[in-house]
């Protein structure tokens, strides 16, 4: 538990309203995302990767000045990660990594929903 310097009180760990749904879902999704699209990835790769992703979320989410900056760099590697996955689901059908069937898309689909929620936010100037 963190502490209020100089006191025994609790510190909150604060999370800006418009961004607690939007990385909220984005974590579940890409936990989600790790554990189906990408299982077949070796685990010296996916453990890593996993949890940079998800700790880049964390600090985006907690961070007052640079958040908004952070999460908006993840809802654009995303987007552009999910097109990547398309192309590769098209055009190499039998791999093991990428999405192929519901169970694949449906974290994948999540996903991109949280970060488009966050640009949203974005876009309507409420993302502080």
């Amino acid at each position: 538990m963190l502490t209020t310097a100089g006191t025994s009180r609790p510190a909150h760990l604060a999370i800006a309203p418009p961004r607690r749904l939007p990385v909220a879902l984005a974590i579940a999704a890409s936990v989600g995302v790790f554990a189906t699209s990408l299982h077949a990835l070796p685990a010296v790769v996916l453990l890593p990767l996993a949890a940079a992703w998800l700790a880049a979320f964390a600090v985006g989410a907690l961070a007052p000045v640079k958040g908004t900056l952070i999460l908006t760099v993840l809802a654009a590697l995303t987007k552009t990660a999910t097109v990547v996955m398309i192309v590769w689901a098209v055009t190499n059908p039998h791999s093991a990594i990428g999405p192929h069937g519901v169970v694949d898309w449906l974290p994948l689909g999540m996903l991109n929903a949280a970060t488009g929620l966050w640009l949203l936010a974005v876009i309507r100037h409420r993302s502080r």
